[in-house]
């Protein structure tokens, strides 16, 4: 069965989640810099060497696609963040497929306004009780991925 990977970033962490049937995992990268471009710099590196080791041209992935935000320096973060993962699949040869942050939630969770508790709820239910243990960011990573599974399964690749 094809790997696939679901991924949720934010301007200090990259939650990456992997889906191989109905096994799973989930590592995330983080950085506690004051300095964006250290924290940029730092994600970069981590991120390119975990790409490099783990992943292959045949993986699936999907990437959350940076929602609107207020704050226009926050959002500008994030693109840049968003940025760096799609860069690092580019020089690998590895296909990146972004999904909207509704678009997930409505058709893993069942409702594209879902808040974190209905997220979490829904994801005990299809991956198990060892989801209580994840942060909030490594659950949407999970579902991104499952997101990407259900999309592949389903032939719309």
């Amino acid at each position: 069965m094809k790997r696939v990977y679901g991924i949720d970033v934010s301007t200090s962490k990259i939650a990456i989640a992997r889906l191989e049937g109905d096994e799973f995992d989930v590592i995330e990268f983080r950085t506690r810099s004051r300095s964006w471009e250290t924290r940029l710099a730092q994600l970069y590196k981590e991120f390119f060497a975990y790409v490099e080791k783990e992943l292959t041209p045949d993986d699936f992935v999907c990437i959350e696609d940076i929602p609107m935000v207020q704050n226009r320096q926050g959002l500008i973060k994030l693109v840049h963040a968003l940025a760096l993962c799609r860069m690092v699949f580019f020089h690998h040869d590895i296909d990146c497929f972004t999904v909207n942050v509704g678009t997930w939630k409505k058709d893993v969770v069942g409702d594209g306004r879902a808040d974190k508790d209905k997220i979490k709820m829904m994801a005990l239910q299809i991956f198990g009780k060892g989801v209580g243990r994840l942060s909030q960011d490594s659950i949407d990573a999970l579902c991104i991925a499952k997101w990407g599974q259900l999309r592949f399964i389903s032939g719309m690749k």
